[in-house]
């Protein structure tokens, strides 16, 4: 069984090396996931921060409209030229000019808001930022945006104002080589609009959030808003992240084992508020080993299919062969030469014709069979027909029985087919002349035995069928102690037992009136046969 035990043993090791390589596998692949998720996100926080310097630059070349239209200048001249109060004149005009250009602006490079501030600061005319409403000292020019802005730059920014807004700004000239007249600002609001559009460009999901609160967001369909929350719940720890302090932007966070982060902050005067946006992706990443196997149909198409199947007939063929020529194949000799041996063709098994641990096995029966034929024979039950003549088939050997052809004299009767290799069975010499035959030596008593029956004439049948099986039983006893049997418990009333038991079962088979035993020497034993008689 040496192939069989070396094939089990390798399929247990590829088995184990299967596991080994699938967790291996596994690691490794959400191991690139995790490097691809953080490569990715830091390219979206590049696209994010373009993005956002692009959008301005093209807000910034729609400001050209206002800043020169020459009725808006001119109000802005005449307001900066004013200390005190912003006339009530310029206001109006402006308000009007503001109105009429915005309304040539193409919707998606509008704005949410648009501010007319003169030298001094002061928002003449404005459209939306209806917050603003009422307040005659409303001015932006604290802000370094505007500032510049009036200063003759042209400059973007973020701002905090009642919410996040992205603003745009450039001067208003009246007289060239002049100072600015005034400067024109355009302002967007950071917005879920905003974020969605900014979303849609990246594949990404963003937030953008300042003072430690969330503004907007946006994010693919196949992203789980509900994980938004979890993004801005994350902001407390950037407090101790050295990297987005210093250097404005964070490493790769993982939230909850499911998506990575990585957050910026933005430039400008919203620096100092802890304005910043964040990009979140879902990584490429298996739960456990066995995920693989719901990998999708795209995966499946790719995987090469017949190589397996190949690999695993293979290995079953092999292994049924080696079982076939290690197992089932000396098993069946072996069972073939056991059943030679049952039918007395052979005495012993040939070690020679077997291999692997049935010559073992056929060796120590051959031993077993010699240890015994040493002993004299194995034990046996008293008078145990089943273990002298076997189990009664249903269609009886004729070598078993004989007809008697006088059935007053048994002595005549001959069995219709001689058993093979059994020896006839034990008579009597009768002398020459019709003498009568000499006295049969006395048989020793065993324990137990009954007294001589009585003669024939003076019993009943029952009586005499009584007196004949002690007669066999004395006569089969000593048979086997001149073959060398052991007779130890083999005392007669199991005996009688036995014989009535089958002489009820020939009787019934045969339809023979009774049954008569007779001992016989067979292959060097003692032996019973049994003869049903007809009356």
């Amino acid at each position: 069984m040496l192939l069989t035990r070396f094939w089990n043993v390798l399929i247990a090791l590829v088995l184990g090396a299967t596991v080994f390589v699938l967790y291996l596998a596994f690691a490794m692949y959400n191991r690139a996931g995790a490097r691809a998720m953080a490569e990715a996100l830091s390219a979206d926080s590049q696209v994010v921060s373009w993005y956002l310097k692009d959008d301005s630059r093209q807000r910034a070349a729609q400001l050209i409209s206002f800043a020169v239209d020459p009725e808006l200048a001119k109000a802005l001249a005449k307001s900066s030229e004013s200390d005190a109060k912003v006339p009530d004149a310029s206001r109006e005009t402006i308000t009007k000019e503001l109105r009429q250009i915005n309304e040539k602006i193409p919707r998606e490079q509008g704005f949410d808001a648009v501010f007319a501030v003169d030298q001094h600061g002061r928002v003449v005319g404005r459209l939306g930022y209806d917050q603003a409403t009422g307040l005659e000292d409303f001015e932006l020019g604290g802000y370094p945006v505007v500032a510049d802005a009036l200063h003759g730059y042209i400059r973007d920014d973020t701002l905090i104002l009642d919410r996040m807004y992205r603003v745009v700004a450039r001067p208003v000239e009246l007289e060239v080589g002049q100072p600015p007249a005034g400067a024109i600002i355009g302002a967007r609001i950071i917005d879920d609009r905003f974020a969605r559009e900014l979303s849609q460009r990246t594949g990404a999901a963003i937030g953008f959030f300042a003072r430690g609160q969330r503004e907007s967001s946006g994010a693919p369909e196949e992203f789980d808003k509900s994980q938004l929350d979890q993004i801005m719940g994350d902001l407390e720890g950037l407090a101790g992240d050295k990297d987005f302090q210093e250097k404005g932007r964070s490493k790769v966070r993982v939230i909850g084992d499911t998506f990575g982060v990585q957050y910026s902050r933005l430039q400008g005067e919203a620096w100092a508020l802890g304005a910043g946006f964040a990009v979140a992706r879902v990584p490429s990443h298996v739960a456990n080993p066995l995920s693989f196997l719901k990998a999708d149909d795209v995966d499946k198409s790719q995987a090469s299919i017949a190589l397996p199947i190949a690999i695993a007939l293979g290995a079953a063929i092999l292994g049924l062969l080696f079982s076939i020529l290690e197992h089932s194949r000396p098993l069946s000799v072996f069972r073939k030469e056991a059943l030679r041996m049952a039918k007395g063709e052979v005495d012993q098994l040939q070690p020679s014709k077997f291999r692997g641990v049935f010559r073992r096995i056929a060796t120590d029966l051959n031993d077993g069979i010699d240890h015994v034929a040493a002993k004299g024979g194995v034990p046996r039950k008293a008078a145990d027909l089943s273990q002298v003549l076997g189990d009664l088939p249903d269609q009886p050997t004729m070598s078993a029985f004989s007809f008697p052809g006088d059935a007053s004299n048994p002595a005549q009767s001959a069995p219709l087919r001689s058993a093979p290799n059994a020896a006839p069975a034990r008579t009597v010499p009768q002398p020459a002349g019709g003498a009568p035959p000499p006295p049969r030596r006395a048989l020793p008593k065993l324990p137990g035995a009954a007294a001589e029956p009585a003669p024939e004439a003076d019993l009943d049948p029952a009586a005499i069928k009584l007196a004949e099986w002690r007669k066999v039983h004395e006569d089969f006893v000593a048979l086997k102690r001149e073959c060398g049997e052991d007779v130890e418990g083999f005392t007669y009333e199991k005996f009688e037992t036995t014989l009535r038991k089958n002489e009820e079962a020939l009787v019934k088979r045969h339809g023979a009136s009774r049954v008569k035993f007779s001992v016989y020497v067979k292959e060097g034993k003692a032996a019973l046969k049994a003869s049903p008689i007809r009356d």
